[in-house]
């Protein structure tokens, strides 16, 4: 009998997924619905054409699950976890679906809810105000503001793009009325912390969370020097300097496993990936927010560095045994670089050919080129998204070490592309990593 297991999702988090459970001797097949370019080349994946994020094609999602005898569901993004998509196949008497509840997702969904939530357990973050119109919003921003300036946080979801970092009070006042307009008027008026940013990733099966002991830290503005526009995140390395192994599992002891637990009492049990997003302020470690799923990029280095990939502690996260379980972690580091469409985060053509993915996959056995926006035309991978490729290194050695196999893929493959095209079609970060350096 086949082992499948199926990934909801088609960026560059699913491909890292679908390409860590098919390091597992048990998995006999990856089905990804709907996929990309890079799951449908890979060893031992198949493409299945539903969007399963969308959630009107959640009943043919479970119908698939039944024909096709999967035995595990594990969903990647944060959309179709709070439309319900866990709930659905929980009605219906599947169970073994990775990823917390619509209730259990708040924690994401609603930055109100999280906000409230820690200051009950009393876990460190930024004061805050609530604002449900633009006029409590600037006397908001009038009140918390520093000469350091002030944070506008949109209160839902918004890609990782939400979220405004302004360096003065006048800053703030003059971005208010933009931020509403794209993100609503619920929004939290935030003090600025200070320090660098890193992000912990756990499992948990409702009752403990289990750290990826290794902490990531992504890149989320466009321009080198953490410069420009907010965008879902430019590229990660890890493990980060500044938080090693013990500072991970404090975070997850101290910062995650209470928030899961309060949860349960609430009637609100958390089963799936939490994503501390962490600073290290001058106090010590504080959050800036929980996420329901993986992050995107941080998912690939982060399965770069696995030993054994992530299907055992899953299913063990699905069984109610996470304590029986041990994640190894290879040494050395990864650094994953994304190339995104020029243009991104604004607006972008589409449909280019992408050149180089052969040559890289013959040159660098280290690199692995996760696609998030790509397609297929004339049998040929194009562009197809803001974030097209996530081109990741591992090294043994060091951090430096896998930051320069990266680029120099990612080198191979822009100078491929522009020559295929006659024009740029890529841009990208040249400082990934350089803050651990």
């Amino acid at each position: 009998m086949t082992n499948k297991v199926l990934v909801v999702g088609s960026g560059g988090r699913e491909h890292a997924l679908a390409y860590s459970f098919v390091q597992d001797n048990n998995v006999d097949e990856v089905l990804i619905a709907k996929g990309n370019s890079g799951t449908a080349i890979d060893e031992k994946c198949r493409n299945i054409n539903i969007d399963g994020t969308s959630k009107k094609n959640f009943g043919e999602l479970i119908d698939l699950v039944e024909e096709e005898d999967v035995k595990m569901v594990v969903v990647g993004p944060e959309q179709p976890l709070v439309d319900g998509i866990v709930d659905f196949f929980q009605e219906r008497g599947y169970n073994n679906i990775f990823g917390p509840t619509s209730a259990a997702s708040q924690i994401e969904a609603d930055k109100f809810y999280s906000y409230i939530i820690m200051k009950e357990i009393g876990i460190p973050q930024a004061e805050s105000i609530f604002c449900h119109t633009i006029e409590e919003a600037k006397d908001a921003i009038k009140k918390i503001a520093t000469d350091e300036g002030v944070v506008i946080k949109a209160r839902g979801l918004t890609a990782g793009k939400g979220v405004y970092v302004c360096d003065s009070k006048d800053e703030a006042l003059s971005k208010i009325e933009k931020h509403t307009e794209e993100y609503g008027l619920d929004i939290l008026i935030t003090e600025r912390l200070f320090g660098q940013e890193f992000s912990v990733f756990g499992i948990s099966d409702g009752e403990r969370v289990v750290p990826l002991e290794m902490s990531v830290q992504d890149h989320k503005p466009l321009l080198d020097g953490d410069k420009g526009s907010n965008t879902g995140g430019m590229g990660a390395y890890c493990p980060v300097p500044i938080a090693d192994a013990e500072m991970v599992k404090y975070v997850a002891k101290n910062m995650m496993t209470p928030v899961i637990q309060l949860m349960k009492k609430q009637g609100k049990e958390y089963r799936g990936f939490l994503y501390a997003a962490v600073i290290m302020t001058q106090e010590g470690p504080e959050i800036l927010e929980y996420n329901c799923r993986f992050g995107d990029p941080e998912a690939q280095p982060s399965v770069m560095m696995l030993k054994n990939g992530l299907y055992k502690p899953i299913s063990a996260a699905l069984d109610g045994k996470l304590n029986e379980i041990n994640i190894e972690f290879k040494t050395g580091a990864a650094c994953c670089v994304i190339m995104a469409s020029n243009g991104y985060p604004g607006s972008y053509e589409k449909g280019f050919l992408i050149g180089g993915l052969e040559k890289v996959a013959n040159e660098f056995s280290n690199v692995k080129v996760f696609h998030s926006g790509t397609g297929t035309k004339d049998g040929k991978i194009v562009t197809n998204g803001g974030r097209v490729l996530g081109v990741t290194a591992y090294s043994e050695e060091s951090v430096s070490k896998a930051r320069y196999d990266a680029y120099n893929a990612v080198s191979l493959i822009n100078k491929a592309t522009t020559e295929l095209n006659e024009k740029i079609i890529f841009i990208y970060r040249g400082d990934i990593a350089n803050k651990a350096i």
